[in-house]
């Protein structure tokens, strides 16, 4: 009688245990699916940030890259530090992607646009005293080739180069 009882009583924990663990499995599946779901898209998230325009440019080759001079001399006045007026002297000129699918469309608008393009420069060194533009020049030129894929719509225009840069 007492084997019966033992039996009984372990025959009973067995299914209760059985229950529990279904329980377990349906409360904790749909929520181990969604942590799931959501560290894939943190993953894609992060895999497009790894793929920065950076690497983009650096696999263009060289032969596909044009060089559009500006042949006029810029002239840019410089926010003040001090009671003087100070300038930045360059030229101006841009890489073009040869490639890029919006380059045959584009191109030849770059001339008409090429106040725009000075507006743009020198608003962009307005905003540093000398010492600043000396130092951040990379800043300056990153903030132009920005300001003018925006002002054409497209990134053909890859990047935008200050050639012979004088300050005084």
């Amino acid at each position: 009688m007492r084997k019966n009882i033992i039996t009984i009583i372990i025959l009973a924990m067995c299914l209760i245990n059985i229950v529990l663990s279904a329980v377990l499995i349906f409360v904790m599946v749909p929520t181990a699916n969604k942590s799931i779901a959501l560290i894939n898209k943190v993953a894609q998230i992060i895999d497009l940030e790894l793929e920065s325009p950076d690497d983009s440019i650096a696999n263009i080759a060289v032969s596909d890259i044009e060089t559009y001079l500006i042949d006029e001399r810029l002239t840019l006045i410089l926010a003040k530090s001090d009671s003087e007026d100070h300038y930045a002297v360059l030229y101006l000129s841009l890489s073009l992607n040869k490639t890029h699918k919006d380059y045959l469309e584009l191109q030849p608008l770059i001339s008409q646009y090429e106040n725009n393009m000075k507006e743009i420069v020198s608003d962009e060194f307005a905003k540093y005293t000398i010492d600043e533009a000396r130092t951040m020049k990379d800043k300056i030129r990153e903030q132009v080739t920005i300001r003018i894929q925006e002002l054409f719509q497209s990134d053909f225009i890859i990047n935008v180069s200050f050639g012979n840069i004088m300050f005084d």
